[in-house]
């Protein structure tokens, strides 16, 4: 009875109704039809009307092999006795329903009173059962004892091409999309952020795509890219390629900050938010960009007065990193390792918001995100990423087009 209730479940399962019942429809009307031929030809009036309706055991024993996972539970069953795996209560996993998240995701929700943490343990023999990448476990807020397996259909698109009408109001930028739908960056929750990642994974890209909202938003936009700025050519903004020049605007905007925080304390308010909302003289957020950023604050092959100088880029940016969040000043570095002896803790301990791309170096990954997830991206896709716990494909926005590239 339990496999025919999660037949029927998955003939109706979401977004792809349609998809479901036509095949079952078409399966059961064939079956019908012979029935009915072979009943016609019966003389046994008994045995006739038991064909005429005979059509629907093979047509259920269909739905139940198609919607009802019955080689999902049998080889779920083998794989829980062969590891042992089962709970307090000694009974194994019991799959309850499954459902489409949306075009890549599936989820599969079990009761079990197996923790969490076992389930992730096994996570690779699970990937087998499954034949497919799982996205993540899960336990339902509303009972423990409900764990939710995401499990991947289709992988995310190689390429997705930034369209304006991606671009979201107030200080949240669209960033990519994941498996569980759209991600954005709110820099009014993590005002400062990094993009990290081998050369060649699309940081650039991801972070110009970041400055061409910030520029639709009619925000301040600076960026310093000691490389010469090849990678924002074109670009509708602020691009500081001399360290003298970009001491000297990191100077200013620490000022302007100081003097913002003054007016915030006038007007009794806390925030650029709250004190634009007074309707008064409205302040515009910053977004201060660092692209390769170990340029900056690698000084060892300096100088002395090279140093001097980097060092006062240094202290400035870390000052801002500490107090320019109500302010409405947001940094967003971007650098291939944030090792310690590159980037100051002060700075990386204030940038919440991190993308880290592909690291073949477990521990280059943990140094951005705590864990591996950076080791298991594909190589050979620009643009991938890990944003927060999942893993992303961030939006394309190529080199605008000037006569000169």
């Amino acid at each position: 009875m339990r496999t025919i209730i999660l037949s029927i479940r998955g003939l109706y399962r979401e977004p792809h109704t349609i998809r479901n019942v036509i095949p079952f429809l078409s399966v059961a009307f064939v079956l019908a039809i012979v029935s009915m031929l072979v009943a016609n030809r019966v003389d046994n009036a008994i045995l006739a009307a038991i064909m005429e309706v005979s059509w629907i055991f093979p047509a259920f024993a269909f739905l139940a092999f198609r919607h009802g996972d019955v080689v999902l539970r049998c080889r779920l069953l083998r794989l829980c006795r062969s590891f042992k795996l089962h709970g307090y209560d000694d009974r194994r996993p019991r799959l309850l329903r499954r459902d489409n998240v949306n075009e890549c995701l599936e989820r599969f929700r079990f009761r079990s009173c197996i923790p969490t943490i076992e389930w992730e343990r096994r996570l690779p023999q699970l990937e087998m059962l499954f034949q497919s990448k799982i996205h993540k476990v899960k336990t339902s807020a509303a009972n423990i004892r409900i764990i939710d397996l995401y499990v991947v259909k289709k992988d995310l698109p190689k390429l997705i091409a930034w369209d304006d009408s991606y671009i979201l109001d107030g200080r949240k930028f669209a960033v990519g999309e994941g498996f569980e739908g759209k991600v954005i960056w709110d820099a009014a929750e993590m005002p400062h952020g990094m993009v990290a990642g081998t050369s060649g994974a699309g940081k650039s890209a991801t972070i110009r795509c970041l400055c061409y909202q910030a520029t639709r938003k009619g925000f301040n936009v600076c960026i310093l890219d000691f490389k010469g700025g090849g990678d924002f050519a074109g670009f509708d903004g602020t691009i500081i390629s001399e360290p003298e020049a970009a001491r000297d605007v990191l100077v200013s905007l620490l000022a302007e900050v100081r003097a913002r925080m003054a007016a915030f304390r006038a007007a009794g308010v806390s925030n650029i938010d709250e004190h634009n909302a007074l309707g008064r003289e409205l302040r515009t957020p910053w977004l201060f960009v660092v692209d390769e950023a170990a340029e900056v604050f690698d000084v060892k092959p300096r100088d002395k007065d090279e140093k001097e100088l980097y060092a006062e880029i240094d202290k400035t940016l870390r000052t801002l990193a500490r107090m320019s969040r109500a302010a409405g000043v947001h940094l967003l570095l971007g650098i291939i390792r944030p090792d310690a002896d590159v980037i100051a803790g002060q700075i990386k301990n204030n940038l919440l918001w991190r993308a880290c791309g592909y690291f073949a170096d477990p521990a280059a990954s943990r140094i951005v995100l705590d864990s591996d997830k950076a080791t298991t991206l594909p190589p050979d896709v620009k643009g991938r990423f890990i944003v927060g716990d999942q893993e992303v494909q961030t939006y394309y926005f190529p080199v605008p087009k000037t006569a000169g590239n």
